[in-house]
């Protein structure tokens, strides 16, 4: 995993249309373009990297760099597992496709727990360069889409965005605003069978409502950051 420059930078996707390719439809409130999915997608693995760039000015004039990389990984099951490392260590989100719906987990790798990961997820993951700042441990800064009130397609032409036809991700593309330039790039894209065990919880232990579960907010996007974490 990447290290985080400075302050550190959240990147991957929970996302609206990891499976454009294949015709389906999804709920446009959501970031487009990331490796997870709503519908689960078969038969279609991959792995990749994903680095995201975010160029800023500081105070006394000077320009700030930020740089993450993330990793992708999705099996011929349609099980999807991003990750990251963050000041406080790797950030693991899972999706497993299940009977109704599509599970989303975050898996604390240390204590050997998962957790269900909540509507936050798909803030966090994405293609459209709705970066999401990591500047406190529960709390991240989050950039708005680019357009609202816009489908998917629209949302991305926005960005400048390439999307991949095999494996139906952005894999390329560029926001720019008063706060910050951000650049997204899919690099390293492998088209083999990721291990399961990226995917397997079975050896974890499910924690719902404890004490240190981490309580997640969101601040808009700004500078300096502004960022006090919800609660629940």
């Amino acid at each position: 995993m990447a290290l985080i420059g400075r302050i550190g930078m959240l990147f991957v996707t929970i996302v609206a249309g990891a499976a454009s390719a294949n015709g389906q439809q999804y709920d446009t409130s959501r970031p487009a373009g990331g490796p997870f999915s709503r519908d689960a997608v078969l038969n279609a693995p991959f792995s990749a990297d994903a680095t995201t760039t975010v160029r800023t000015m500081l105070p006394n004039g000077m320009p700030r760099i930020d740089t993450v990389t993330a990793r992708y990984y999705r099996d011929s099951q349609g099980r999807v597992r991003a990750q990251l490392d963050t000041p406080w260590g790797p950030y693991v989100l899972v999706s497993i496709p299940g009977a109704e719906r599509i599970a989303f987990y975050r898996l604390d790798l240390d204590r050997r727990t998962y957790r269900n990961a909540g509507a936050f997820a798909s803030q966090l993951f994405n293609g459209e360069g709705r970066v999401a700042l990591p500047v406190a441990k529960v709390c991240f800064q989050t950039a708005p889409p680019v357009l609202t009130g816009a489908s998917d397609d629209e949302r991305l032409r926005a960005v400048n965005a390439h999307v991949s036809p095999d494996i139906g991700i952005v894999t390329e593309s560029h926001r720019s605003d008063r706060i910050a330039a951000v650049d997204y790039k899919v690099t390293n894209i492998r088209r083999d069978e990721p291990p399961a065990t990226l995917f397997d919880v079975t050896d974890y232990t499910f924690v719902d409502g404890s004490h240190d579960d981490p309580l997640v907010g969101f601040s808009p996007w700004q500078s300096p950051p502004a960022c006090k974490p919800r609660s629940r």
